[in-house]
């Protein structure tokens, strides 16, 4: 920012600036620029002497010094650099233009020219704060850690009371190794602000690098010392010898703890850990139960509890307990949507798929914006075949989540399978629309897409469907097989149907839907006794399909097999899914198409 010895920014701003063509004649107040007869300002031993401008000067330098950061604030720092520039090359002494320069070139990791501007601001003003952190700043980005605490050091001294500063020398002091200063300067900081927990972790990690154990377990015990009142001190020191691989130590530190305050939470934390690092399973399943049971363990060690669980739920006996353990998480937090989320993973886990989505419901009313809980709560009323739920789910979902393509594509799938198929359209589109780079999913609208479409009698679209998944994928089974199906019931380009689906009972000779189709093709062509010899395959591989049963039927009897044909359409109405002319065939004996 701008000093006051060096530019005043709390005055009229310019309104309008034509850089390119005259300067207009304002009149706009200096900008603190020092005058003729000023006294030179010294700093870190280096005489000072700023630039005095022209009165045309200084209202050019003040202009580009304000779109300067008019351009900073906005986040174009770009623009602002070639602003702040110009200003620059009127006068290179002006501290809070350099402080600004050295702030855009450091964010900018022109690291050099942040550093030229930051030491001439602190030449200008070698008291101002924001100008020293500035330097300290880019000696650091340098890895030049004795200089950046040559400054540090001098702001310790001219604002004694800002504890981040030491702090700051110590990290660099580790940076550069000097481990024995780094623990003076981290007493020297006990010694004006007081002990606590992060002065003294530091400072044992200190000396574990320098393998004084022995001291980092006295810094401890001062820590314990200095309030023995305070269990936590306690446990963190209990911490410390788990940490250094003392784990006797901890628990002995941990037992006495419990006997003065048995709900002291972060014992019992560690006491899992500790049981879990000596595969002492059972012993933190117990500490476990304890800490999802209290009320006063936050959250997200519940969270971490139940996750772990669940990630080594690979057994029976793994997940028994992970159940057990939810359960207790969301009989204490019945209202927390991740106790809930929780619950239903570990009932989906032990394959209670009904009780799951229960809870995976409950936690989308309390908070409906998790992706992946809808997801799961989709698949499951899709798994259920509940479509009236599922389009319900589905709508609540995209509420939440409007542009996600999977959630339209459940719509899609819902309304498809009520044969409300107009409906099924407007969110398959808009599947498509969204799939983006997902192309498996793009696809899987297409085929659906298509099939929907020939519903709704729209077959320039249907094709159309059919064949940008043909154009990606050539060999799609599923799409040969329904658009050469579709083709011969409107007995439309047969040759282009029978070579599709010809190519698909190759690949798949035993599958009795795609001979089926290859059947019905051929039959549309008048070629009954090879769609004759195709159904053959079909019934002979113990198909009790309705559809096929009937189509066989309807072949026997072109070909003047009479008795077959009724016996195969009295099998057809039995087996349900034939078409609704089968009774007037049986009624009659004849055929009707």
């Amino acid at each position: 920012m701008l000093s006051h010895n060096s530019m005043s920014l709390n005055r009229h701003i310019l309104k309008t600036i034509l850089f390119a063509i005259l300067m207009p004649v304002l009149s706009v107040p200096a900008l603190a620029q020092k005058s003729p007869k000023a006294k030179k300002v010294k700093a870190d031993k280096t005489t000072y002497s700023p630039k005095v401008l022209s009165e045309q000067d200084r209202i050019y330098f003040e202009a580009y010094f304000i779109e300067g950061m008019r351009y900073y604030l906005i986040g174009q720092t770009k623009v602002a650099l070639s602003f702040f520039d110009k200003a620059y090359s009127l006068d290179q002494t002006n501290g809070g233009l350099n402080y600004q320069l050295s702030k855009v070139n450091y964010s900018l990791s022109n690291n050099a020219r942040a550093l030229l501007n930051a030491q001439t601001a602190v030449k200008a003003d070698s008291k101002n704060q924001e100008y020293l952190i500035q330097l300290a700043k880019v000696y650091e980005v340098q890895s030049n850690f004795e200089e950046a605490n040559k400054v540090y050091k001098k702001l310790t001294t001219d604002f004694p009371n800002n504890e981040p500063y030491y702090y700051q020398i110590g990290a660099n002091q580790i940076q550069l190794k000097q481990y024995d200063e780094a623990i003076k300067t981290y007493s020297k900081v006990e010694s004006i602000f007081g002990r606590s927990f992060e002065l003294t972790r530091q400072k044992q990690q200190l000396y574990v690098k320098q393998g004084k154990v022995d001291l980092a377990i006295k810094e401890g015990q001062v820590l314990i010392d200095s309030d023995p009142s305070n269990l936590q001190y306690q446990v963190d020191q209990a911490e410390f010898y788990y940490y250094i691989d003392q784990v006797p130590n901890a628990l002995a530190i941990i037992d006495k703890v419990l006997k003065q305050d048995k709900d002291q939470v972060q014992a019992h934390v560690l006491l899992a850990d500790i049981y879990k690092s000596k595969n002492e399973m059972d012993k933190a399943f117990v500490e476990y139960k304890y800490l999802l049971a209290r009320p006063n363990v936050a959250g997200e060690t519940k969270k971490q509890i139940v996750q772990e669980a669940l990630t080594n739920a690979t057994t029976d006996a793994a997940k028994a307990q992970l159940l057990e353990l939810t359960t207790i998480y969301v009989t204490t937090n019945p209202s927390d949507n991740v106790a809930l989320t929780s619950q239903g993973d570990a009932l989906f886990v032990n394959n209670k798929k009904e009780e799951a989505r229960k809870y995976y419901s409950k936690s989308a009313q309390l908070d409906g914006n998790n992706y992946n809980l809808w997801l799961q709560i989709l698949t499951l009323d899709f798994e259920f075949k509940e479509y009236d739920t599922l389009v319900a789910h589905s709508a609540t979902a995209i509420d939440f989540f409007p542009n996600q393509s999977n959630l339209w594509y459940f719509r899609g799938l819902a309304f498809f399978n009520l044969k409300r198929y107009p409906q099924s359209i407007e969110a398959l589109e808009e599947t498509r629309n969204l799939s983006g780079t997902n192309q498996a999913l793009k696809m899987q609208s297409l085929l659906l897409l298509a099939d929907a479409y020939n519903e709704t009698k729209e077959y320039v679209k249907s094709d159309a469907a059919y064949d940008e998944v043909l154009k990606y994928d050539k060999n799609n089974d599923h799409a040969l097989n329904n658009y050469s199906y579709y083709l011969s019931l409107r007995k439309e380009k047969l040759e282009l149907a029978k070579s599709m689906s010809e190519k698909v009972v190759n690949r798949n000779p035993t599958e009795a839907n795609f001979i089926d189709t290859y059947a019905w093709v051929l039959y549309q062509m008048k070629d009954y006794q090879g769609a004759k010899v195709q159904l053959e395959k079909a019934v002979a591989a113990g198909s009790t399909n309705g559809t096929i049963l009937e189509h066989y039927g309807d072949v026997l009897f072109q070909l003047g097999d009479k008795k077959g044909a009724l016996e195969n359409w009295k099998k057809a109405k039995a087996a349900g899914d034939a078409s609704a002319l089968i009774d007037k065939k049986i009624a009659d004996g004849k055929l009707y198409e």
